[in-house]
């Protein structure tokens, strides 16, 4: 439920997010890949978090390390289309990156956001 005292630590939610993802991709082994999902409708929770996570990842420790942290995103078109057609789950058309399953009365289900990253240096 909604709380006014925990403004801030919903606010500062994108911020942690994006650390756990950077470290998630710096500790994944070369082929080995990474899910990031969150239970939320917001595009920073969900995209922003993918792409600056990618990008500092990217930024900061190819830089500094041997072993940079190169990320490529992984189609999930596959499974969009397969569930979709279950009528089960509706996705959303708006995301930039991952897939974004709306909520939907009738299956008591969503939102829910999911993108699969798979590290190749």
């Amino acid at each position: 439920m909604y709380s006014p005292q925990m403004t801030n630590e919903r606010l500062n939610l994108p911020q942690l997010q994006t650390k756990i993802l950077i470290n998630a991709l710096r500790s994944v082994k070369i082929g080995g890949s990474v899910v990031y999902s969150t239970c939320t409708l917001s595009s920073i929770q969900n995209e922003a978090v993918v792409e600056n996570g990618v990008a500092i990842a990217e930024e900061k420790f190819g830089v500094r390390t041997s072993s940079c942290v190169k990320v490529v995103e992984e189609s999930l078109s596959q499974l969009v289309t397969h569930l979709s057609s279950s009528g089960l789950y509706r996705f959303s058309d708006q995301c930039r990156t991952g897939a974004l399953v709306l909520p939907f009365l009738p299956s008591n289900f969503g939102p829910m956001y999911i993108c699969k990253l798979t590290r190749i240096v």
